[in-house]
């Protein structure tokens, strides 16, 4: 594994877009539930399962509620090690 590699990727997925594919659509990421395991690493390409909750709205009078989310992000890496981009999977 890369030197740092799980830093980079959880300090990515703070930021990421692409979690947004996997969310429900009216919620909101909540960023402190993010966690991922890398299922697959070559020398350019990584791929993580990552789970996350949603907080949606349950209704007027019902307040909010959650709703566990995952899937898979391939993340392209440069010739550096840095994450350039995600895509779903």
């Amino acid at each position: 594994m890369m030197p740092d590699l799980e830093g980079k990727i959880a300090g990515y997925l703070q930021r990421c877009r692409e979690l947004v594919e996997l969310q429900g659509g009216e919620g909101c990421l909540q960023v402190d539930s993010i966690t991922f395991d890398i299922l697959e690493e070559k020398a350019r390409e990584v791929i993580i399962a990552i789970r996350f909750i949603e907080v949606v709205a349950d209704g007027p009078e019902s307040g909010l509620g959650q709703v566990d989310r995952y899937g898979r992000l391939r993340l392209e890496l440069n010739e550096f090690g840095e994450i350039s981009s995600a895509s779903v999977c």
